[in-house]
């Protein structure tokens, strides 16, 4: 292959349209197929469709006719096929980290001639097999998993009637005997149930909500005697209306003068804080000797004993802890009618503990869970995955996995297609599962249900929901075949004349023949760890298809390409350590060179660039596997935390890299980075009015094109990681730093040298102005804006660069404000201008002359250039001030508050710069 589309500038251009729709995919657009079970970080369709055929076509296709192919100009392109004619047919794709398969899906339905999708974990292959391979037998799969769906749910009716009666499901949570009084208290995080807000949306989060609730409920324990009483308060019960219009914050709501107030949770896990609602005593203890979790390890250490015939009913009852149902609850997710609990509800919770002695051990998922830590809840001793449900869901889900297997012989077909039905069936039952456990919560400004996988690494939780399989209500396994059969419905649509291999290997052991491109989402360092989370499933999944191994973390965490130092406990040999990882993707990318046809291209999404990041990249795509880059993108919509996270700006965004066999001759450093200033500042000058976060990285991508175009680099220190360590610290970021810089005097004709006036003016540059505020950084912002290489936060934060409060870092600039008085007051804030206005003019920086000046041209125009005149006698940052101003002119949003002074101070309006010697 030549020079590809991917590769151009016209593709660059287009990289923001594609956010724009990627984006709609991550909210109220998402393909359905993604509703029919929860996984991680998976990739918006439109991103991998547009990345796979940019890769496949030459860098002078017609992005006109490029978009028309991708359906780019479709409001949710993915909800349409790519109208390709068969062009992609004699490619061929392999995507080794498939995941739950968005790329290898949309190479699919742009017609590749093959797709090989590979994945370590048996969990995901068998996804894989739902996603990729099953929806070729179309409409008759369907409708066969709706007629088994069906049989399977009437075949439950019976069950379901005898454990659940006519009850949807329960809110429960943990009950302690206090150590002081000797009372079991409930420990209840939050006593919330719903706070559903009339057309609101679901990502509505704000502490202090006013207007009309849908539902406004919540619960109140009340002491009457010996006895806590959970009271449920239902405003629109009680008040007899459909809609409430409130005054909601986290413990009140006013209702037309009315206040009720909700009380305060009584447990704090993070703070080792629980108050026994009898006594009103807090429970002694913190960190691991808190008494509350001990409590709850005595129940878990008890659980195990009873189930193996070794404690009574009475003893296991008896534990420091146990499991409380709260309230029950009836109806549909858009109804549902909250009730108190009775006697005959808790001895019913309680006797089927006693049926659960009678099932088959081996039915239930004793394995253990990874014992390291990370998995949350085994520090509280739920150390085998059964410890994660109560008795009654334990049986019901054992009788779901016992009739799913039954009904295989009663499938018509052959072998693999009674496999495709039975994997449908299943997909069903283990999104019920993530619905009902003891690691589940509410989350009563949504959907009132909120799933165990919520949590990256399942969370130890209070105020868990358990569920009728039957309910109405969202994560029954009713709904949850409702969802398999919308996403079959999709996924049938993908069908065409592809041919697909889903494989189950670990990608050291792939052998293939080499193919045209491999577009993959590698795994980063604080990755997921899957084969501990997707146990969660796997656990399940095992008793329906037979697998060798009892668990994936025992198999499969040596294997697996991630930094978990915990891991290292158990594996030993550094296994989980970043060395580790580190040694263990270079070998992939080699593998990976090795299946590469000589002109193809290898694409890699990667969800963040730390420095850490471009040392393990760098280390296993160049120096290890002899790739070159080629060229780079950012993607802003993979994971909108990482861009914003915590109010703060950060260049720590989501990138996709295209690599090139193969990095060949020798050249020194010095002269590469020269080579790379030179040719990438002539692009940054003429693209100087569209820098921005994303162009960054763009260009960060060029510049690594001119280094890694080289099988080796003189006159850097050390080898193997350490080179790699040398190269990004000391010359990568500052590169693109420079660059930057060189390219931005090019373009306006105005040098700059000091280095925190660079720092300043590239964060002003790149980084849009907040509303009402000043620009927040984060520590990797620092790093990749350092011109020098050698700036530290010290020194920035010394010469009134930066400021730094905790961990926030905010940038010392003019608060973004939009009235003229506010906008002088915002400058007369500043302590330099302050101390100028005060006839002290001790600047250590030109940024502070600028700031001075900016002051001086708003407030007294027509002493500027007095102003300036005087000021070159006391300073000797007056020209490389007014330098920035010149670049700020050109450079800066109309909305930042600085570009109207800059321009008065470069004269920009005549074209001249007046004042500058």
């Amino acid at each position: 292959m030549g020079n590809l589309l991917i590769e151009s500038e016209n593709f660059a251009r287009l990289i923001p349209e594609i956010d724009r729709k990627a984006a709609k995919e991550k909210g109220p657009g998402r393909p359905p197929y993604w509703e029919m079970i929860f996984w991680w970080t998976r990739k918006p369709l439109i991103s991998a469709r547009a990345f796979i055929a940019a890769s496949l076509l030459p860098e002078n296709f017609d992005i006109k006719e490029f978009k028309r192919i991708i359906r780019l100009n479709e409001d949710l392109p993915h909800k349409y096929q790519p109208v390709t004619n068969n062009m992609f047919k004699n490619y061929v794709l392999l995507d080794p980290f498939a995941g739950f398969g968005s790329i290898p899906l949309e190479a699919k339905r742009l017609g590749l001639g093959k797709v090989i999708a590979s994945e370590l974990l048996p969990t995901a292959y068998v996804f894989l097999k739902a996603v990729l391979d099953y929806p070729k037998y179309g409409e008759k799969l369907l409708n066969d998993v709706k007629k088994y769906g069906n049989e399977l749910i009437k075949s439950l009716e019976e069950d379901v009637r005898e454990l659940y009666d006519d009850k949807a499901g329960f809110v429960g949570s943990w009950e302690v005997k206090c150590p002081i009084c000797g009372n079991y208290t409930p420990l209840v995080n939050q006593w919330w149930l719903l706070a559903l807000k009339e057309g609101g949306s679901d990502e509505e989060e704000s502490e202090v909500k006013s207007g009309a609730f849908k539902r406004l409920v919540y619960m109140e324990p009340v002491k009457e005697g010996n006895e806590i009483r959970i009271k449920l308060v239902d405003l629109n019960k009680e008040l007899n209306v459909k809609s409430v219009r409130a005054k909601k914050t986290k413990d009140k709501i006013v209702v037309n003068g009315k206040e009720y107030r909700v009380p305060q949770g009584n447990v704090n896990a993070k703070s080792s804080n629980a108050r026994c609602l009898y006594c009103n005593n807090v429970l002694p203890g913190k960190g691991d000797k808190w008494y509350v979790k001990e409590a709850i390890k005595d129940w878990n250490s008890n659980y195990e004993k009873f189930l193996n015939g070794e404690i009574s009913l009475e003893e296991l009852h008896n534990s420091k802890a146990r499991p409380i149902l709260l309230v029950k609850f009836k109806g549909g997710s858009k109804d549902l009618m909250f009730e108190e609990t009775t006697k005959e509800d808790e001895e019913a919770f309680w006797n089927v503990f006693d049926k659960l002695r009678g099932i088959d051990i081996t039915k239930l998922p004793t394995e253990k869970a990874a014992p390291y830590g990370t998995l949350r809840f085994t520090t509280w001793g739920i150390d085998r995955f059964y410890k994660l449900f109560n008795a009654r869901q334990l049986i019901i889900l054992t009788k779901i996995i016992g009739k799913i297997n039954k009904l295989r012989d009663n499938i018509e077909g052959d072998g693999e297609y009674k496999e495709a039905i039975i994997t449908y069936l299943t997909i069903a039952l283990l999104n019920h599962i993530r619905y009902n456990s003891l690691v589940t919560s509410i989350n009563p400004g949504r959907t009132f249900l909120r799933e165990a996988t919520s949590f990256r690494r399942f969370a130890f939780t209070w105020n868990w929901v358990e569920i009728s399989p039957l309910a109405n209500i969202i994560g029954s396994l009713s709904k949850s075949l409702d969802h398999v059969i919308e996403g079959l419905e999709y996924l049938i649509q993908t069908n065409n004349d592809s041919q697909i291999e889903v494989l189950l290997s670990d990608v050291d052991n792939l052998r293939l023949d080499p193919v045209d491109v491999i577009v993959s989402d590698p795994p980063y360092a604080d990755d997921v760890p899957y084969p501990e989370v997707s146990d969660y499933y796997y656990v399940w999944l095992k008793r329906v298809f037979t697998f060798p191994y009892s668990t994936q973390w025992e198999e499969f965490v040596p294997k697996d390409i991630g930094v978990d130092e915990a891991r290292n406990k158990v594996f030993k040999n550094g296994t989980g350590t970043y060395d580790y990882f580190r040694e263990r993707l270079a070998q992939a990318f080699a593998n990976l060179n090795e299946l590469l046809k000589s002109n193809g291209v290898l694409v890699t999404f990667y969800n963040h660039t730390s420095p850490e990041a471009w040392v393990s990249l760098l280390y296993a795509g160049w120096y290890y596997s002899k790739f070159r880059i080629s060229t780079t993108h950012a993607i802003t919509t993979e994971d909108g935390t990482r861009i914003t996270a915590q109010g703060n700006i950060s260049l720590d965004k989501s990138i996709v890299i295209v690599w090139r066999k193969r990095a060949e001759g020798v050249k020194h450093i010095q002269e590469v980075k020269k080579e790379a200033i030179s040719v990438v500042s002539d692009w940054v000058s003429s693209n100087i009015k569209s820098l921005s976060l994303d162009t960054y990285i763009e260009i960060l991508g060029k510049v690594l094109s001119e280094f890694t175009k080289y099988e080796k680099l003189l006159g850097l220190k050390g080898e193997g990681i350490e080179l790699i360590e040398n190269l990004v610290s000391d010359h990568v970021f500052s590169t693109v730093a420079q660059t930057l810089i060189e390219g931005l005097s090019k373009g306006v004709q105005a040098k700059i040298e000091n280095p925190y006036s660079t720092f300043y003016v590239l964060v002003k540059t790149l980084i849009p102005p907040p509303s009402k505020s000043v620009r927040k950084l984060d520590p990797t912002t620092l790093i990749f804006l350092n011109v020098s290489g050698n700036i530290s936060k010290e020194s920035l934060v010394q010469n009134n660069i930066i400021r730094v409060e905790k961990d926030v870092i905010y940038l010392m600039e003019p608060e973004n404000v939009s009235d003229i008085n506010d906008i002088i007051n915002s400058f007369e804030k500043l302590d330099q201008v302050k101390g100028a206005i005060a006839g002290k003019y001790d600047f250590s920086n030109p940024v502070q002359v600028l700031h001075y000046l900016e002051y001086i041209a708003l407030k007294y125009p027509d002493k500027l250039q007095d102003t300036i005149n005087q000021l070159r006698e006391k300073t000797r940052f007056v020209d490389e001030a007014i330098a920035i101003a010149k670049i700020f002119s050109v450079v800066l949003s109309d909305k930042d508050i600085e570009k109207n002074p800059s321009r008065k101070i470069s004269g920009y309006k005549e074209g001249i710069e007046r004042w500058a010697t």
